[in-house]
């Protein structure tokens, strides 16, 4: 199957889920509320729109980047985030009336002028999800700095104390723009870090102005350097493009390279496995890359996505640096998450090799995070102790 191909059944199987969800939400709409008719068929125009307006302003992006454009996204992307918690309340209300229902409770429960109850319900559940979505979209922009404390295997005592700050997973689009970028790249230069690393999907999609991120990534610090690898979306994006704008701003993109770096530190980026699953790239098996590292010698891998782990600690490599999931993003998406990716976000420890997967700095399709806040990640690595 061709990359367009894939592509064009993953978006419109998406379309198609997105659009029966809609299809329900209208018509629990209608059965808690009772609208006059003129009503409804508003609200039936409403969901049309906004069904359509997601895959609309995606495809708008590609070829133009303008304030109409990014109004649609916008619009288009916070109401999908509305929608995923609207889905969970108007099918637990559904639920809780086919209990009712079965109890025969309506009389006691609902009293006198059940419309007036349903009526109240639905007023309260639209509060609720707003507030939800109010809390998400202020979250999604207040960037922690996660500090951890590392013992790295073999690390040898004149690194003791090097510092990294890992960014993974910023999607820069139409939403994801420049001067959010900007303050990432401020947030992570402040912390003075001898080495950065982009652990994949610094882009979402090719967005018509992809190459003015180039700017403020030319503007990132590391005393040592400033590493990158491919995730998935890079892809997506088209991957020569992405990786051409990382190296202009000067970053070295490691795709299934080992690098010495000082110290006899072993650096290891290995590309997302989607170049080959999805983009028909030949690519370099797993295991003969990781064994390329010396055991014996401190050892880092950059992995997009938090797989592999168990290879990664019987190679004897020291540090597994991943993103990928964004921790979900919008709770509960996490549990949904931990069904493919075992490794939830945080630090993990397979014997003497450690994995920490990062939520990430941007955010994708609603630019919303709920009870999953962004960070950027700074590690102290620490020799072993004598």
């Amino acid at each position: 199957m061709g990359q367009w191909a894939g592509f064009f059944i993953f978006f419109s199987l998406v379309t198609s889920i997105y659009a029966v969800a809609h299809y329900y939400l209208y018509g629990w709409v209608v059965r808690l509320t009772e609208p006059p008719k003129i009503l409804r068929r508003a609200a039936a125009i409403a969901f049309v729109f906004l069904v359509i307006s997601f895959p609309a302003s995606r495809i708008l992006s590609w070829r133009d980047f303008n304030a109409f454009s990014y109004l649609l996204m916008l619009v288009s992307s916070v109401w999908m985030g509305l929608v995923l918690y609207l889905f969970i309340f108007a099918l637990a209300s559904d639920l809780l009336g086919a209990f009712v229902k079965i109890f025969r409770l309506k009389s006691w429960l609902l009293g006198r002028n059940p419309l007036r109850v349903k009526r109240y319900l639905f007023a309260g559940i639209i509060a609720t999800v707003f507030l939800i979505g109010a809390f998400s979209l202020d979250e999604a922009g207040n960037i922690r700095i996660t500090n951890l404390e590392i013992r790295l295997a073999g690390l040898p005592q004149e690194l003791d104390g090097f510092t990294i700050a890992q960014i993974s997973d910023f999607h820069f689009g139409v939403l994801n723009n420049t001067p959010k970028l900007e303050r990432v790249v401020t947030l992570a230069n402040s912390l003075k870090a001898d080495l950065i690393f982009l652990t994949g999907d610094v882009v979402d999609e090719s967005v018509a102005h992809m190459e003015e991120m180039a700017g403020p990534l030319a503007k990132l610090r590391g005393k040592t350097g400033v590493y990158g690898i491919t995730g998935n979306h890079d892809y997506y994006a088209g991957v020569n493009r992405v990786t051409g704008i990382m190296k202009e701003a000067g970053i070295t993109v490691l795709r299934n390279e080992l690098k010495i770096l000082p110290g006899g530190l072993q650096l290891l980026g290995i590309d997302d496995p989607t170049g080959v699953r999805r983009m028909g790239e030949k690519g370099e098996d797993f295991i003969s890359l990781i064994a390329k590292v010396d055991p014996s010698k401190p050892s880092i891998l950059l992995y997009h996505q938090p797989i592999q782990f168990e290879r990664t600690a019987r190679a004897g490599i020291g540090l597994q640096l991943s993103g990928h999931t964004h921790g979900g993003q919008l709770y509960p998406i996490i549990y949904i998450s931990k069904r493919i990716y075992p490794w939830t976000p945080g630090l993990h420890r397979l014997g003497k090799s450690l994995l920490y997967v990062s939520r990430g700095t941007g955010t994708w399709g609603p630019p919303m995070r709920f009870l999953a806040p962004p960070e950027i990640v700074h590690i102290k690595l620490l020799a072993q102790k004598k």
